[in-house]
């Protein structure tokens, strides 16, 4: 018996080795790490935070260790939904309601407490929700079937300026740019790369896709405080979404606007200031928006100056642009700054400009809709 035990013992320690060796465990935790960096990058803090029960154990957790344990787990399956058919209520502040079961996925719109949802399903983890007429998911830790005690039975009452406006949110380009070809507007014969990478900062090297990115982050939150909901295109880096297809999830998602957040940059490095640009009247594929896109460019593009001291420098009017070409809804391009100006590209990459640029922009949604639009 006791040679028997040794020798089992000895080849389980044999078997160990061999997987050392032969560099196994090393890949999966390269394969493992990544998953779980790109994960936890789409939590916000308080989903990074809070307590949540584990799926596939009965320990507490956070979320940010749960997505640790879920991208280590290749073979369970999450569990099937149980059918619902019930009113529930957002119990927390800035919860996010997401497109597929999953903190990785897309975020289609983040809610207040109070707000009401109608939930089909749901499990331990996740409950399918309606939303926008459209099948969602939020974190079930999140949701009631009680009503708040002063919230009425109906969508809750927003307040602040916002008045609970669905705002889409497009940080320009991508980590990485996609040369292939798409037409520049609907039935169009005349193509165009379908997204660029972006500029950089010639002071300080910053990549275009990264500020934008952050100064959108801080729009969002800004548009929350003041009572505007907000569709998010992106919230990484690593995605591949061309500019038509940013103007259709837009024009899917039910907003009322369309704020695409870019920098700047020309060869002469002397240029300075802030723009936006929108259609003209005479667009092929939407002039009908004329009016209400070159509103919202010049509320916008004032908000943006009077916030930051950046020179105006008005509103461009072009046709050229598939992601203005596309969209079905009232549209800017919002030019914060250039890059290539060394003195503007440092401002922009510090928080206070930033802050002071998401500011503007908000000042001038909030213009656009005291002007009647």
């Amino acid at each position: 018996m006791i040679i028997r035990k040794n020798r089992w013992l000895f080849l389980m320690a044999l078997l160990l080795s061999l997987f050392l060796l032969s560099g196994c465990g090393k890949k999966y935790e390269e394969v493992q790490r990544p998953v779980v960096e790109e994960a936890n990058s789409g939590l916000s803090e308080e989903e990074k935070s809070a307590p949540v029960t584990i799926e596939y154990g009965e320990r507490e957790g956070t979320a940010a260790e749960k997505i640790s344990h879920e991208a280590s787990v290749t073979t369970e399956t999450a569990p099937e939904f149980q059918k619902a058919n019930e009113t529930v209520y957002i119990t927390g502040s800035g919860v996010n309601v997401r497109t597929q079961p999953s903190v990785t996925s897309q975020i289609a719109a983040t809610l207040n407490q109070g707000a009401a949802l109608e939930r089909t399903g749901y499990s331990q983890s996740w409950s399918r929700v309606i939303y926008e007429n459209k099948e969602c998911y939020v974190s079930s830790r999140y949701l009631s079937a009680d009503k708040p005690a002063d919230q009425p039975a109906q969508a809750p009452v927003i307040s602040g300026s916002g008045n609970g406006r669905l705002i889409a949110i497009d940080p320009g380009h991508q980590a990485k740019g996609n040369s292939e070809k798409e037409p520049i507007g609907p039935g169009s014969t005349q193509m165009k790369a379908k997204v660029a990478s972006g500029t950089q900062g010639s002071a300080t090297g910053i990549p275009e896709y990264k500020l934008t990115l952050a100064v959108s982050l801080k729009l969002k939150q800004e548009l929350l405080n003041r009572g505007y909901r907000v569709y998010m295109i992106r919230e990484t880096d690593d995605v591949n979404i061309s500019n038509a297809q940013r103007a259709n999830m837009a024009n899917e998602s039910g907003a009322d606007i369309f704020i695409r957040v870019h920098a700047n940059s020309l060869n002469d490095r002397s240029i300075a200031g802030a723009l936006t640009m929108c259609q003209t009247s005479k667009n092929p594929y939407n002039s009908n928006l004329y009016g209400k896109s070159a509103a919202l460019s010049k509320t916008v593009v004032n908000g943006i100056s009077s916030q930051t001291g950046f020179r105006n420098r008005g509103v461009q009017e072009t046709d050229s642009m598939s992601g203005i070409n596309w969209c079905k809804i009232p549209v800017t391009i919002v030019e914060m700054g250039f890059m290539s100006n060394a003195e503007e590209d440092k401002k922009m990459a510090t928080d206070e400009y930033r802050d002071k640029i998401a500011k503007g922009i908000a000042d001038g949604i909030d213009a656009y809709y005291a002007g009647g639009n």
